[in-house]
């Protein structure tokens, strides 16, 4: 199950900036971005969608006069906006975020850990996020998307971790789940996995090529930076030197 996302917001952009950030996550699907609350509304409506980013400050019909005519109580709703002065308002319309224009991609992640947590709460039943080690020990499992996924060590090219999330980057794929790079390092194995970075773990067995800072892997164009405190363990782990 995917989380499902409405944009509301008359300004374009601010729904392209939202829409940018809703694409970065595999286990968001952006439902529907429009100009005003009612023309959101028959989506809305339908059940359809999980999660609202709201603007306030629209001609047509505000934010908050929305949430108050309008019972969103089966939909999560943030609001974005650049007026920090309706914040009280809107957690007493039980908003489950508040984000302040211009926000970072950082602060939007905070949003969406927030809805990804209620939305649990509300269904016991979907699964959460991390990775536990398959005792076969030719494969992971990556709990993403409210699904779990069985991924083979070889296909994993590189993990990139950003405050509770962490992003499988696989061959043929990308997966995004909730959980810290650190946490997650004690769940790998450790004779296939190598922490070189505060925000990145490697498939040893991936590694192709050093340079400078920079890890060049197999199967991809990208590279891995390596960092400062790192660089000695990995010439000594991984080439020897």
């Amino acid at each position: 199950m995917k989380i499902r996302c409405v944009i509301i917001d008359d300004e374009f952009p601010a729904r392209a900036l939202l829409k940018d950030f809703i694409e970065r996550f595999p286990h968001l699907e952006l439902a529907g971005a429009f100009k005003s609350p009612l023309e959101a509304l028959p989506l809305l409506q339908s059940g359809k969608a999980n999660l609202v980013f709201l603007d306030i400050q629209m001609p047509e019909i505000s934010g908050m006069e929305f949430l108050k005519a309008f019972n969103l109580r089966d939909i999560l709703v943030v609001i974005t906006s650049a007026y920090p002065e309706y914040a009280l308002e809107g957690y007493q319309l039980d908003v489950i975020d508040y984000l302040l224009k211009p926000f970072s991609f950082e602060r939007f992640v905070q949003s969406v850990q927030k809805a990804g947590s209620r939305l649990q709460k509300s269904n016991p039943a979907e699964i959460k996020g991390g990775a536990v080690s398959d005792p076969s020990n030719e494969y992971v499992i990556v709990k993403a998307d409210y699904k779990s996924y069985r991924v083979k060590i070889s296909d994993i090219l590189f993990i990139e971790g950003m405050r509770e999330y962490v992003t499988f980057h696989c061959v043929n794929q990308k997966l995004v789940s909730l959980e810290s790079l650190k946490n997650l390092m004690e769940s790998l194995p450790a004779n296939v996995f190598m922490r070189i970075h505060k925000s990145f773990i490697v498939n040893r067995n991936q590694v192709k090529a050093l340079y400078g800072n920079q890890l060049q892997l197999l199967n991809t164009e990208k590279t891995v930076p390596i960092g400062q405190s790192y660089r000695e363990e990995v010439k000594k782990n991984l080439f020897n030197s």
